[in-house]
């Protein structure tokens, strides 16, 4: 499944999730890096009017960005999007792999119809996300491919969910659990360091105390918005979290080759989807924390 073979709800959140995940973090970088600035400029810059006016003008843009994000609220979007995405996305790997709630409706348009009603009520429940989608009217909810694969024999469904769906996701929170968890030494790292640094030249403040022009201040402020970042992208806690999930998967997957009919695969395609909602849940649930 290639992600144009998704139904165009999916694509168009995935998408918007994307794009306003970018304008946050950009924004949010921005107001570090000008808190940062402002504090250095304060300490360092000569005591003139034109560099008074630098400063002032940090300190506005980082007033102006907090306003910005707080009407704005990019994350919520980022997290709505990626929600409506991954809900999306496993009713569709339930619907072409002929499991329930789509497996005994009667013929083919019926499931076809409650498919179709069940990604209307996941828009519904989702409708701050509506200026955010992309104008795509004119796709279909059911495509092409989807419907190729519905129709395949059970071993072929079974062949295909294993390695487009399982290895697929265990591949991805293997790689995402690898760069949380690097992120996390190395920014965990730069706050040791820079909150050494600071100690050190407190420590030399206190033996030269007629020497002016130790940066402790600019570190603190430096310390206070690493630690912020950390706490923003939860490094560790994501890098724990998809790592547990990626042997979930690892141990579960093995047991596809037990399905021996279609009511055996339904369950297991439902277990596997409810350990992947499970985890989708947890992530938006993280931002409320």
């Amino acid at each position: 499944m290639e992600e144009a073979d998704y139904p165009s709800l999916y694509q168009s959140a995935d998408r918007a999730s994307k794009r306003t995940q970018k304008y946050y973090l950009i924004s949010l970088g921005t107001f570090i890096c000008s808190l940062v600035l402002s504090s250095i400029v304060t300490q360092y810059a000569p005591k003139e009017a034109e560099w008074s006016i630098v400063s002032t003008i940090l300190l506005i843009i980082t007033l102006l960005l907090t306003i910005f994000n707080g009407v704005k609220r990019f994350d919520n979007i980022w997290y709505n999007g990626r929600a409506v995405a991954e809900s999306v996305k496993t009713r569709t790997w339930r619907f072409i792999m002929q499991t329930e709630p789509y497996q005994d409706l009667g013929d083919y348009s019926d499931k076809a119809k409650k498919f179709n009603n069940d990604i209307s009520e996941i828009l519904k429940e989702n409708k701050s996300l509506g200026n955010y989608l992309d104008n795509t009217y004119d796709s279909d909810s059911i495509t092409k491919k989807m419907v190729e694969i519905r129709s395949l024999s059970l071993n072929d469904r079974k062949s295909l969910y294993k390695t487009d769906r399982l290895e697929d996701q265990k591949n991805w929170y293997i790689t995402k659990a690898n760069l949380n968890n690097r992120n996390a030494k190395i920014w965990f790292t730069l706050l040791i360091a820079t909150n050494s640094i600071a100690i050190i030249f407190s420590f030399i403040k206190i033996l030269h105390p007629k020497k002016e022009g130790f940066p402790i201040e600019p570190l603190i402020v430096i310390a206070s918005s690493i630690l912020s970042w950390m706490q923003i992208k939860r490094f560790q806690e994501l890098g724990s979290s998809y790592n547990l999930t990626a042997h979930e998967i690892n141990l579960f997957r093995q047991n596809i080759d037990y399905c021996t009919n279609e009511r055996e695969f339904s369950d297991f395609v439902k277990d596997s989807e409810n350990a992947f909602s499970r985890e989708h849940t947890q992530w938006v649930a993280r931002k409320d924390k």
